[in-house]
């Protein structure tokens, strides 16, 4: 009863900051001229942009997702893929702290024998795929634009993840360690790193190049949906400041990202159009990139039952 109540205050947490950003932007931000904004919208762009992010969000996302767990030796037909990736969308929205993978592992652990650790693992091995393309291309960004800022930090994150990625040494010695504090949690992790010790580097290299078309649907959206309202922003601005907005709406601190992510890119991206234009282009990065794909899902919520 606890921990369901814990749950709960979560999620609301999560959505009063979704809510309070979305209002404080609304009351700063002329409502009228947002609606005057979408109403004039190029729709041929928003119908490009709807179709980039069902094709590459959910069909190209349970092709990558099903690459995984082939190598894992867990064999799930396309369809079968699709059903389960896009039925557990929606569990962004009502488990707490980014939970919805956990809750996928154990789905796949009870309907489809894969082990618990095995599951996570093809869940995570995704996640940081995803991740490090989208660090390494804020790198790029970075270097191309020559800002003044230190790059220690996130070279050094960047380079761990890969390190990490391709190196069975370190992720040996990880094991060793934790093998010495508790033979249990080893068994775990063990089962954990199975996805990054059992592809070959000529899968991962594969498995790299699906998650730069992965993500850069996203980068590719953000530029097309302002332009929809607009907005004509410099390629370079999106390589650079995309990253931290997808990155930052990794937190567990808001519904779906929203509040976060329209707050960001109306902050990140002032200098290139007005306030107003760039809100109404951060509501339709979020209806169409996040939300639609979320509501698509809805559609598959019986067959996991």
């Amino acid at each position: 009863m606890k921990l369901q109540a814990k749950n709960y205050f979560k999620n609301f947490i999560a959505f009063f900051v979704s809510l309070f950003l979305l209002v404080f932007l609304f009351y700063k931000i002329d409502v009228k001229k947002i609606i005057e904004v979408l109403s004039k919208s190029n729709l041929t762009l928003i119908f490009l942009a709807i179709a980039i992010s069902l094709s590459i969000n959910i069909f190209f996302g349970a092709y990558k997702w099903r690459k995984i767990l082939c190598v894992l030796d867990y064999r799930l037909s396309y369809w079968e893929a699709l059903i389960i990736r896009s039925g557990f969308l929606p569990f962004k929205i009502i488990s707490p702290l980014k939970s919805s993978e956990l809750i996928k592992a154990f789905w796949l652990n009870k309907k489809k024998d894969i082990e618990f650790g095995k599951a996570l693992s093809s869940l995570l091995f995704d996640r940081i795929l995803n991740l490090l393309v989208t660090i390494g291309i804020f790198l790029i960004a970075l270097v191309l634009t020559r800002l003044q800022i230190s790059y220690f930090f996130i070279f050094f994150l960047f380079f761990g993840m890969v390190s990490f990625l391709l190196f069975n040494r370190l992720r040996d010695a990880i094991l060793n360690i934790v093998k010495k504090i508790h033979l249990k949690l080893y068994e775990f992790v063990e089962q954990l790193f199975s996805s990054f010790n059992e592809t070959s580097l000529k899968e991962k290299i594969l498995l790299l190049f699906y998650s730069i078309i992965y993500q850069f649907s996203e980068f590719l959206n953000t530029y097309i949906l302002f332009l929809a309202v607009g907005v004509r922003i410099p390629i370079l601005a999106i390589l650079l400041y995309t990253p931290i907005v997808m990155i930052v709406n990794q937190l567990p601190i808001s519904i779906l990202g929203l509040g976060t992510r329209e707050a960001l890119l109306v902050f990140l991206f002032s200098k290139f159009g007005p306030i107003s234009s760039l809100l109404g282009g951060g509501l339709l990065i979020s209806l169409i990139e996040h939300i639609l794909p979320v509501v698509f899902g809805l559609f598959f919520i019986r067959k996991l039952i």
